[in-house]
C-alpha cells in the first residue's frame, strides 16, 4: 500500500509539472520571431530592393532625357534619323547610365526613334538584381524610361522694335544728364549732322567714340553696342537657318526678320517688303499725299491747309516717314477699351479715308519743329547675313536722332502681326506643315520723353492735342505710355512672345517695360548697363528662341 501511494505522488507531480509547463509562455517570443522571420525578411528584402529600383529607375530617366535631348541636337532641323544621332544618343545614355551601376551588367539596348512632328523618342529597359528577394527566387525587377525631345526651332519670325533716338548715340555708360551734355557740346547746328543715303537727307547725332568725339577712335556707342549684338543674334539664328536648309525645299523651314527703328516717327513710306519695294509704291492708297500742317516760328504758328505733295516730291523730297491715322486723345492709364475713332489703335484698320490713311511727314511745313525721321522698317522677309548687317550699318541711313515715343515700334508690329489685318497674308499660322513661332524684341534706352513741341507722328501736341486734352508733355508721356501697354496686350494676344531691354546707365528697367513683355523680370525683360551686357541678353534671348524641349 505504500509503495502504491508513492507512484500516486509520483504521477501527480508529474501531471502538475505538464499542466504548468503548457500554461507557461515564457520563452514563446523565441519560437514567434522565429517563425515571423520568414516574412518579415521578405518585407525588408521587399523594401530595400524597392528602393534600389527606385534609384536605377531615376538614373535611367536622366540618361534617356540626356541622350535624347544630345540626339535632337545633333539631328538639328533636318528631320532626319542618321547614324550620327543614334551614336549621339548611345553615348550620352552609356555614360550617364554606366555599366556595374548598382550590380547592372546587361547592355543597354539604345534604338531611339522618329516620331511626329520630328520628335525623337526612346525608350529604355533593363533588369535590375535583387538583393534579399532572391531568396524568394526573385532575382531581378525590370525597369523602364521612355523620353522624347522635340526641337522647338518650327518655323521663327523675329520683329526688332529698336530705339534709334538721339541718346543712343551716347557710350552706355552715360547718365540721362551726362547724354544730353554731352549731345549739346557736339551738335555743329540745330538740326544736328546731315548724310545722304539712296539720294535722301539723313539728319543724325554723332556717335560716341573713345575719345569722347564724333571721329577718330573707337565707336563705343550705344548704337554701335547695338549693332554688335544683333550681329550675334543674327548668327545664333543662321546656326539653326544651316539646318533648316539641309530638309528639302518644299519640307524646309524658315528664319524670317521685320525691324522697326523708331524715334518720334516710324518711317513707314520707304518700308520694304518681299522684293525690295516700297510700301508706298506698292499701296499709294493708304497715304494722304495732301496734308495739313502747322508752322511754328518762335511764339507762334500758321497753318498750312491742304498742302499737295506731287509725285517728284515723293521721290525725291520725302524721306517716309508718317503722321499716324486719326485718333482719340481720350485713351488714359484708365481706358479699357479703344475707341471707334481711335483708327491708329486699330491694328487691323484698311487705310480707305483721310481718317485711316497715313499722311506724308512735311518737316518744311512745321517750322522750328524739332524733327528726326529713322531708317526705313523693314516687314517681315528672310535676310542673308550680309542684308542684315549692311541693314544696322552707319553709313546705311541707321542713326541716332530724335525723341523717344515707345509706343510707335510697337504700334507697327502690332501691325505687322495681326493674321486679320493689312499683313494678314504676310503672317499664316502654318508654313509647310509645320507653326511659326513670333517673337518681338523690343530695345529701349530711355523712359518716354515724347515732349509736346516736336513734330512727331501726331505733330506738335501741344498745337494739335491729338493724343492729349491738355497738350503738355506730362499728359502726353503718360497717355503714351497707356498706348503702348494697349499695343503690348494686343501683340501678346496674337500668340507672340514679346521680350523688351533696357539699355544704358540711365534706362532703368521699368514696371512699364515688364508688363509690356511676357513675363517676369529677367525671364522676358532684361535690363543691360553695358554693350557685353547687351550682347549677353541677346544672346540668351536667342538662345531661348532657338531651344531643345524634353517632350516628357
Amino acid at each position: 500500500m505504500g509503495e502504491c501511494r508513492q507512484m500516486g505522488k509520483r504521477n501527480a507531480y508529474l501531471t502538475g509539472f505538464l499542466t504548468r509547463l503548457a500554461r507557461n509562455q515564457a520563452g514563446n517570443t523565441i519560437a514567434i520571431v522565429a517563425a515571423a522571420l520568414i516574412p518579415l525578411a521578405g518585407m525588408i528584402g521587399g523594401g530595400l530592393d524597392i528602393s534600389r529600383g527606385y534609384l536605377a529607375r531615376t538614373r535611367l530617366q536622366q540618361a534617356c532625357d540626356a541622350g535624347v535631348l544630345a540626339g535632337r541636337k545633333v539631328m538639328g532641323s533636318s528631320g532626319v534619323m542618321s547614324d550620327a544621332v543614334t551614336a549621339e544618343v548611345r553615348k550620352y545614355v552609356n555614360f550617364n547610365f554606366p555599366s556595374g551601376y548598382l550590380g547592372i551588367t546587361n547592355t543597354l539596348t539604345v534604338n531611339p526613334s522618329l516620331g511626329t512632328n520630328d520628335q525623337l523618342q526612346l525608350t529604355l529597359t533593363t533588369p535590375v538584381p535583387t538583393v534579399i528577394m532572391r531568396l524568394f527566387r526573385q532575382d531581378t525587377m525590370n525597369v523602364t524610361a521612355t523620353c522624347s525631345s522635340r526641337n522647338d526651332y518650327s518655323n521663327i519670325d523675329i520683329v526688332l522694335v529698336l530705339d534709334t533716338t538721339g541718346s543712343m548715340a551716347c557710350k552706355p555708360e552715360r547718365d540721362g544728364d551726362s547724354c544730353s551734355d554731352w549731345i549739346n557740346e557736339r551738335r555743329n547746328s540745330k538740326a544736328g549732322k546731315t548724310m545722304t543715303v539712296n539720294n535722301k537727307t539723313v539728319t543724325y547725332v554723332c556717335e560716341e567714340n573713345s575719345n569722347e568725339t564724333c571721329s577718330g577712335g573707337t565707336n563705343v556707342s550705344r548704337m554701335q553696342g547695338l549693332r554688335d549684338a544683333l550681329r550675334n543674334l543674327q548668327s545664333q539664328m543662321a546656326t539653326i537657318e544651316s539646318q533648316f536648309n539641309m530638309t528639302e525645299q518644299g519640307k524646309r523651314k524658315r528664319v524670317r526678320w521685320a525691324i522697326i527703328p523708331f524715334s518720334q516717327m516710324v518711317n513707314a513710306g520707304l518700308s520694304q517688303g518681299d522684293g525690295s519695294t516700297s510700301l508706298y509704291s506698292r499701296y499709294p492708297g493708304w497715304f494722304n499725299t495732301t496734308g495739313s500742317y502747322r508752322y511754328v516760328s518762335g511764339n507762334y504758328y500758321y497753318n498750312r491747309n491742304n498742302v499737295d505733295h506731287d509725285a517728284t516730291w515723293l521721290s525725291k523730297t520725302w524721306d517716309g516717314c508718317v503722321e499716324e491715322q486719326s485718333t482719340s486723345n481720350s485713351i488714359t492709364s484708365t481706358s479699357s477699351t479703344i475707341p471707334a475713332t481711335a483708327y491708329d489703335m486699330k491694328f487691323d484698320t484698311v487705310p480707305s479715308s483721310t481718317a485711316t490713311k497715313w499722311t506724308v511727314a512735311d518737316p518744311s511745313q512745321t517750322g522750328d519743329s524739332q524733327y528726326a525721321c529713322p531708317k526705313a522698317m523693314r516687314e517681315l522677309q528672310p535676310m542673308t547675313a550680309t542684308d542684315f548687317n549692311n541693314y544696322f550699318a552707319f553709313n546705311t541711313g541707321f542713326a541716332a536722332n530724335g525723341g523717344t515715343y515707345l509706343d510707335l515700334g510697337m504700334l507697327w508690329a502690332a501691325r505687322l502681326l495681326s493674321r486679320t489685318g493689312n499683313w494678314s497674308a504676310n503672317n499664316p499660322l502654318l508654313f509647310n506643315t509645320y507653326p511659326v513661332n513670333r517673337y518681338v524684341i523690343m530695345m529701349t534706352d530711355g523712359t518716354m520723353d515724347t515732349g509736346n513741341s516736336g513734330y512727331g507722328a501726331y505733330a506738335q501736341e501741344y498745337i494739335w492735342k491729338r493724343v492729349t486734352s491738355d497738350g503738355t508733355a506730362t499728359s502726353s508721356n503718360r497717355n503714351h505710355t497707356a498706348r503702348l501697354l494697349l499695343a503690348c496686350t494686343a501683340i501678346k494676344n496674337m500668340d507672340a512672345k514679346i521680350y523688351t531691354i533696357s539699355f544704358g546707365l540711365g534706362s532703368d528697367l521699368s514696371q512699364d517695360l515688364i508688363d509690356c513683355s511676357s513675363g517676369a523680370e529677367n525671364e522676358y525683360a532684361f535690363e543691360a548697363g553695358s554693350s557685353d551686357g547687351l550682347n549677353t541678353v541677346f544672346r540668351n534671348i536667342g538662345e531661348n528662341i532657338g531651344s531643345l524641349r524634353l517632350s516628357q
